[in-house]
């Protein structure tokens, strides 16, 4: 997928605002040797004020490309910066689920994913000294009937606490998913179909 790309990718230094393993592990998966660097972006924008869940959500990473970009460039050639943003949320109806605050906040969650389906949306920023790209994947994601009993036990493995509505697909969370339509990655936190098409464009369109 990233073929065509490739000598122009190692020209730049490749930045992922994210402090997620799980997106450094997907990043390094295309052969990409991207850095960390998190993102001190103030997650504080108002999702009403967006037409849609996807706007909000591309927002999101937009705001922290930019806070990163604008923060490494002045140290480096800007020519050669490129920065991986993303930003990964679930929804079910028209509330969010964000990371659980605590027990209670997740076993809730949780319970109310159970035996119902929630759409994830993940919203990816490409930035670079002569671009930028914004997208947006959802997939639905649909959870088995569980007991209090089966939440409560995945609540204590702590799997919970760090993830966009209180579980990881690709962790002991999967066993609770009877199926997901739409990209897994997107679920997982970065869409790598639709992100080799987007740096494709990108950086052909700079050459």
């Amino acid at each position: 997928m990233l073929a065509p790309i490739k000598h122009l990718l190692a020209q730049k230094r490749i930045i992922l605002a994210s402090g997620s393993p799980r997106r450094q592990e997907l990043v390094k998966s295309l052969g990409l040797n991207a850095e960390l660097c998190p993102s001190t972006f103030v997650e504080n924008l108002n999702p009403a004020d967006f037409k849609d869940f996807s706007k909000f959500i591309e927002a999101t990473a937009l705001g922290k490309a930019e806070e990163v970009y604008n923060r490494l460039k002045n140290g480096d050639n800007q020519e050669e910066l490129l920065v991986i943003a993303a930003d990964t949320m679930v929804t079910m109806g028209s509330e969010i689920y964000g990371k659980p605050k605590d027990s209670d906040d997740a076993f809730r969650m949780l319970t109310n994913l159970a035996g119902n389906c929630n759409r994830v949306f993940t919203g990816v920023v490409l930035k670079h000294s002569k671009g930028v790209r914004c997208f947006t994947e959802t997939a639905d994601v649909y959870f088995g009937q569980l007991s209090r009993e089966q939440i409560q036990a995945y609540v204590d493995s702590g799997e919970p606490f760090d993830k966009a509505g209180g579980y990881g697909v690709q962790g002991v969370g999967g066993a609770m998913i009877s199926r997901i339509d739409g990209d897994y990655y997107c679920v997982m936190g970065l869409p790598l179909y639709r992100l080799c098409c987007e740096l494709n464009k990108l950086l052909l369109e700079d050459v």
